[in-house]
């Protein structure tokens, strides 16, 4: 998916840096955003972030003896509103390095929902920025297996086409940036999750997740390409594995669809959480079709918007409709003419808006000058550039209506 732009507004000499550049960097992409280090951890203090979407009152577990449970004298915390913890580690005897942290319970502020998964990662030698997510879990689950931290890192990193800084990388804080980590990531719990509620059995839900993610963790000892979350998920040997794959093409595609559209990140929330009541429905009614999910869900809600965004037609306007219900619909006013708006579309990519919203902040009355950029040479200044791109008509249509 194009990464969504994070330029900040200039002023309008500056304006047009990105009139041509849909598929252009002149204005410099967002940045890669890694796990909380604003504040420095003391010589026995661990911590980080949890995060699907953030995690909010999430226990944190340094799991000292690996049996996944929180026994006297390990260090427990709390998580705050952005997922942030901190591990006071001073009365462990053990070397920090490979220790499992292990997060369970909270509220994911994405979505409003309980989190009933599981998130694991293996401590490294720092003791700040510790993310822990669903990519650290696949990486634990590797651990696991038998691989090196570093080794682990580089089989899911290759797996799913991402580099291994990506998996060290708060998906939400990379957002406009780095989208894709996002809806891979949250793609990816939600398929465990599913094809845990599948598999369970007797055992707790953590537990079947984690063996969930040990089977994908095979999958990946045995990959040789980049793959989708789908796709890795269909190779699993689990009973529901085709349904997981289906989930998780879904949501990555409404998630990647949301995050295009007027409502930006706000829709993406929509979305998934309207995806997990897909999900929901599949898991307490044991029928592990999508398709049949949604139906029944449009038949208890009336209209087709779970089906528009289970894969079926409509998907932007069951984004929309998800957008609405959830009360966060951006209504973005139009001017009285709207001619030139398509040619000046382009600058609101990468001016004022972060890839996402309308064009209210970009407007004003000086934006003539970047008729200005037409008398200097082109090779010498990227804005002249692009603005000798245009016809003096155009310029002259964009220029008329973001002064309105």
């Amino acid at each position: 998916m194009q990464k969504l732009s994070t330029c900040a507004r200039p002023p309008w000499p500056q304006l047009l840096g990105c009139a041509l550049a849909v598929t252009l960097t002149a204005c410099g992409g967002g940045g890669g955003g890694g796990a909380d280090t604003s504040s420095p951890a003391s010589a026995t203090t661990l911590s980080g972030t949890a995060v699907d979407g953030y995690l909010q009152g999430a226990r944190v577990l340094l799991d000292v003896n690996g049996n996944g449970l929180p026994d006297a004298g390990e260090p427990t915390a709390t998580t705050d509103a952005n997922g942030r913890y901190s591990l006071d580690y001073s009365q462990v005897s053990s070397p920090l390095a490979g220790l499992r942290v292990v997060v369970t319970g909270g509220v994911d502020t994405d979505t409003g929902n309980a989190f009933t998964g599981i998130l694991t990662a293996r401590a490294d030698g720092a003791r700040s920025g510790q993310l822990v997510s669903p990519l650290t879990s696949l990486v634990d689950a590797l651990v696991a297996e038998g691989f090196s931290l570093d080794a682990a890192r580089t089989r899911v990193a290759s797996a799913l086409g991402l580099s291994v800084a990506d998996l060290a990388t708060d998906p939400v804080a990379a957002l406009a940036s780095q989208p894709a980590l996002y809806t891979r990531q949250v793609a990816l719990q939600r398929a465990v999750q599913l094809l845990a509620s599948a598999e369970q059995g007797s055992d707790t839900a953590q537990a079947a997740q984690e063996k969930v993610l040990r089977k994908l963790a095979s999958v990946i000892v045995a990959q040789n390409s980049p793959a989708t979350v789908g796709e890795l998920v269909v190779r699993a040997n689990l009973s529901q594995a085709s349904a997981g794959r289906d989930l998780a093409d879904a949501v990555e595609d409404a998630l990647e669809e949301a995050l295009r559209s007027q409502g930006g990140r706000a829709s993406a929330k929509a979305s998934l959480k309207a995806m997990d009541q897909l999900r929901l429905e599949m898991e307490s009614s044991r029928d592990y079709s999508l398709g049949r999910a949604a139906t029944r869900l449009d038949e208890r809600n009336g209209g087709s918007a779970y089906s528009g965004l289970a894969g079926g037609t409509g998907k932007a306007e069951a984004i929309n409709t998800f957008t609405r219900r959830a009360g966060t619909a951006t209504t973005v006013s139009q001017p009285a003419s709207t001619a030139g708006r398509l040619l000046a579309s382009n600058c609101f990519q990468c001016h004022g808006t972060g890839g996402v919203g309308g064009f209210d902040r970009i407007r004003g009355s000086d934006a003539a000058e970047v008729r200005d950029y037409l008398r200097k040479p082109a090779r010498n200044d990227i804005m002249a550039a692009h603005a000798q791109g245009y016809t003096s008509a155009q310029l002259d249509a964009i220029i008329a209506y973001l002064k309105q």
